[in-house]
């Protein structure tokens, strides 16, 4: 800028006659070192030669910020060793991991895979995610028929969470992934570090661990791993053993479509529950593990990637509440909360599991569920109306058993059944069934993941958010009212993964938004763009830039060196440094 604009000059006016008043943060400044504003620069030769120096050293600066590294082509150095080690590989690219005394030699020549640079540029990675879009697209019927098979789900479901979302998902990070991938460029500068440029590079883990669940077997899996595949990383993809007909599927699939070097599925040909699978895998190091399922087996892996110090994400569950205040629209409440509790018959993370529903309302609320489950759900026992309950055995028996456990505790405890309460164990399907009870009922102990949904009645809205936030912090948390204070009442008092006001599920399938859980219900988050960044290292960079013509006044201050004398120079140079950054 113009000399009578530049810092060293606009710092240092005097208030007689050299232009505006100097500010009080600058006098504090001057008055650390000792130095009255009217001694500094008083003559005009001074202040010219400082000002050219300032211009040219600001000059040099920006050849310096634009000949930084962040604008540079990638140079990735191969390991040759690796890609000879590859011809001696006995899994990869030449059959499935069949026994569990494999996975050892899975992991270990997937390392030896990434180590190769497969999977670094974004060429590669743009060639794999549009190999899965296109798999998607062109299997969507055997992905169709596979989830049938498994959780007799209805078409419409399976088709719009299993197969559009994740070909939405697919678009996108194909669209986004130089922007997503590229090093972020930070503008504002410290003293302390001045003059220098920074910014942060996006670095893939390695070798990653994805866990798919058996709710949505392809939306839950492929959405991962095409998050860590766009972030750089090769993956080992173990779905679930629940949904055996998704699986192999899932593992036929990938090996057609993919290079195995940069995913490979583990444990649909190995005989067994798959528990003995997961004990082998998480034996292996990895730099990254993404789990999806129940608290129980989260906290195991938790524990198991901490003894490694294994950085992981954890998509768990809960007890997920939904508040319905005397301003909601008790028609759009009762239909979202039936909608929600029956989508996947129950069998999601994100399901509404109890309603806190006030006293006034409470009569009208449990017409209205009563009345949309006859709507939505008039016969749960006809084919494709409901998926059948499902873990423990591919028709669900054990699942099944568990939720007419539930059922058989209906009025133990003082609980009202409003209605349902049927169930075939032989289809593994329990009818949509709606209980009214209180805090102390053995159905809000553990998390239902069925279609029967409790309503508690509640009196003061500030107290029952209070006891809420006092409970296991849930994935997800609903509420129904049309009262903006109401709405920051529970917003400010609670603690959950995600919300959704005046309606249930939303926000999980917003792609811009963050998902996941915090506390019990798990730890970090994915969707879109966060996928990326769950699967990547920030690593900040500082170039100190060196050079530029300042003989080391700015780019290399004296006073950082020692030796330093209590009260010198030096000693209120870093005072005045330290307190302007």
């Amino acid at each position: 800028g113009k000399s009578s604009d530049c810092l060293l000059t606009r710092l240092t006016r005097t208030r007689q006659g050299l232009g505006p008043r100097i500010p009080y943060y600058s006098e504090r400044m001057l008055s650390k070192l000792d130095v009255r504003p009217a001694d500094v620069l008083t003559n005009d030769r001074t202040k010219a030669a400082l000002c050219t120096f300032a211009g040219l050293t600001c000059a040099a600066l920006s050849l310096q910020s634009w000949s930084s590294p962040i604008y540079a082509s990638r140079c990735y150095a191969f390991d040759k060793g690796d890609r000879e080690r590859s011809k001696g590989w006995k899994i990869l690219g030449k059959r499935s991991v069949v026994d569990v005394s494999e996975i050892q030699t899975c992991v270990h020549e997937m390392r030896d895979a990434y180590a190769s640079g497969c999977n670094l540029p974004l060429e590669n990675r743009i060639a794999s995610l549009s190999s899965l879009l296109r798999m998607v697209t062109e299997n969507e019927n055997h992905i169709l028929d596979a989830v049938w098979k498994d959780l007799r789900r209805p078409v419409g479901e399976t088709l719009y969470y299993d197969i559009l979302l994740v070909q939405s998902e697919l678009r996108k990070l194909i669209k986004n992934l130089r922007l997503w991938t590229a090093p972020e460029r930070i503008a504002k500068h410290s003293l302390l570090t001045f003059p220098s440029s920074q910014w942060i590079e996006n670095e893939p883990y390695g070798t990653v661990l994805v866990v798919g669940p058996f709710n949505y077997p392809f939306l839950l899996t492929i959405s991962i791993v095409a998050g860590a595949v766009a972030a750089g990383n090769n993956v080992i993809l173990k779905p679930s053993n629940d949904v055996p007909f998704s699986s192999t599927l899932l593992e036929d699939l990938f090996s057609r479509y993919l290079d195995p070097a940069v995913v490979s599925v583990v444990g649909p040909r190995v005989p067994g529950d798959g528990i003995d699978v997961m004990t082998a895998l998480l034996a292996e190091k990895f730099e990254f593990i993404f789990f999806t399922g129940s608290t129980q087996v989260g906290s195991i892996v938790a524990q198991r990637a901490g003894a490694k110090l294994t950085p992981y994400a954890l998509e768990l569950g809960g007890k997920n509440p939904v508040f319905v205040t005397p301003t909601a629209d008790l028609q759009i409440a009762a239909k979202q909360c039936i909608w929600g509790r029956t989508l996947n018959s129950g069998q999601q993370c994100v399901a509404p599991e109890y309603v806190l529903c006030h006293h006034a309302i409470l009569g009208e609320f449990a017409f209205e569920l009563k009345r949309w489950i006859a709507k939505l759900i008039s016969d749960p026992y006809s084919e494709g109306c409901m998926g059948q309950l499902v873990g423990g055995g591919s028709v669900g028996r054990n699942a099944t058993d568990r939720a007419v456990r539930f059922l058989d505790k209906i009025g133990t405890a003082g609980e009202k059944l409003v209605c349902g309460g049927g169930y075939r164990k032989e289809l593994g399907i329990i009818e949509p069934t709606v209980v009214i009870c209180g805090w102390d009922s053995e159905l809000m102990q553990d998390e239902l993941f069925c279609p029967i949904l409790c309503v508690i009645p509640y009196h003061n809205l500030k107290d029952t958010a209070v006891m809420v936030r006092s409970r296991p912090k849930p994935l997800a948390l609903y509420m129904f009212s049309r009262s903006t204070i109401e709405q920051r009442t529970v917003l400010d008092n609670t603690t959950s993964g995600g919300v959704t006001i005046n309606g249930v599920i939303y926000h999980a399938g917003h792609s811009s938004l963050p998902f996941g859980g915090v506390g019990e219900s798990g730890s970090g988050v994915y969707h879109g763009r966060h996928t990326i960044d769950c699967f990547q290292h920030k690593k900040p960079v500082l170039k100190k830039w060196r050079g530029v013509g300042d003989m080391g006044i700015i780019s290399d201050p004296f006073f950082i060196y020692g030796p330093y004398c209590n009260g010198g120079m030096k000693t209120k140079l870093l005072r005045l440094v330290g307190y302007m950054s």
